[in-house]
Formats: structure tokens, sequence, C-alpha cells
């Protein structure tokens, strides 16, 4: 046996102590943020989009076909979240073309002072000279014009090959970039 002596004796904690204790200095500090503010809730500023941010056409989505390349003459790639999916705006900009080009994509491009954006095969519900914000909903996914199933067949007049065709031209680069880069970034 050993003896009991002042230095041996460790006092234990009171875990419900420890938590009232912290629960009364939250309070206390909480009513001192109260009494210092005047009764009225504080402002923060609200972290805004930087201007060159880019968001994808869709919250979630799946790739259908990786950055097109040199055989295309650019790096678009095709994004799909489903038949009739709301499309929205990559960038806050102002609608500067809406067009079916010859092969009959309907064809959608919105610009601000960083990038050109052109996306494809969607039914668009916005005009030219619009200007839209970011995350707008702009339209919703189709096949409008050229597009293939998974075997590469042409989709015309049957029900598959619905996707987003996006294109991201970088104003200050003076080129296409890939927009898979891009998206990683996004908020």
């Amino acid at each position: 046996m050993y003896p009991v002596t002042e230095e041996s004796v460790q006092p234990a904690v009171d875990v419900f102590a420890w938590v009232a204790l912290m629960l009364a200095l939250f309070l206390g500090a909480n009513l001192l943020l109260d009494r210092f503010s005047g009764g009225q809730p504080i402002q923060v500023a609200v972290p805004t989009a930087a201007p060159d941010a880019i968001i994808a056409p869709y919250p979630r989505y799946t790739i259908t076909q990786g950055p097109h390349g040199a055989a295309y003459g650019h790096l678009a790639v095709d994004l799909s979240a489903g038949k009739g999916a709301p499309i929205r705006s990559p960038i806050t900009g102002v609608v500067t073309a809406r067009y079916r080009d010859r092969y009959g994509n309907t064809t959608l491009v919105i610009e601000n002072e960083y990038y050109e954006i052109t996306l494809l095969h969607g039914v668009y519900t916005v005009v030219e000279g619009e200007a839209v914000e970011q995350g707008q909903v702009i339209g919703k996914e189709s096949n409008k014009g050229y597009t293939t199933d998974m075997q590469g067949r042409p989709c015309k007049g049957r029900d598959c090959g619905y996707h987003t065709h996006l294109n991201i031209y970088d104003k200050r680069l003076g080129a296409n970039v890939n927009p898979l880069r891009l998206l990683e970034k996004s908020p």
C-alpha cells in the first residue's frame, strides 16, 4: 500500500463544471457584444465572386467529352446534367450572340471583360444584348443541332445526345482555354 499525501491527490476535473464554465463565458461574450453593438446586428462584408470567376453551367454534371483539342480547333468540353436541366450562366456578362450555326447547333455567346463563353445545343431563354448574372438560369439542356449518342451515331430525330458544349475564350491570353481547369477552381 502506498500512503496518500496531498501531493499524490490530483483534483478530478468535473466535466459538468467545465461545460458550465464554457457556456457562461460564451453567453457573457454574447451579452457584451450585444451591449456594444446597441442591440443591432453586426454587419460584415459578404464575399463576392471575383470578376474573372467562372462556374459550371450545372451544379452537378457528367463530362461526356473532355477537351476537344486540335481536331476541333478549340478546347471545349461537353457536360450533361440531363434532358431539360436548367443551364446557368458561367459568368456575369452580356449575351453578345444567339443563333443557329451551319450544323443547326443552337449557339449562345456571353461575354465580359475577361471571357467569351460559347454554349451549344441548349434551348436558350435569354436574348442578344441582355445582361446576365453568374448563376442565372439562361436556358435548359437539349440536343439541338448535331449531337451524337455514346456510340457516335447522330441523334437527329432520336431522344439522345443531351448536353451542353462549353467553350471558354480567355481575352487576356487571346486563346481558348481548358474549361475543366477553370471549373476546378470555381466556387
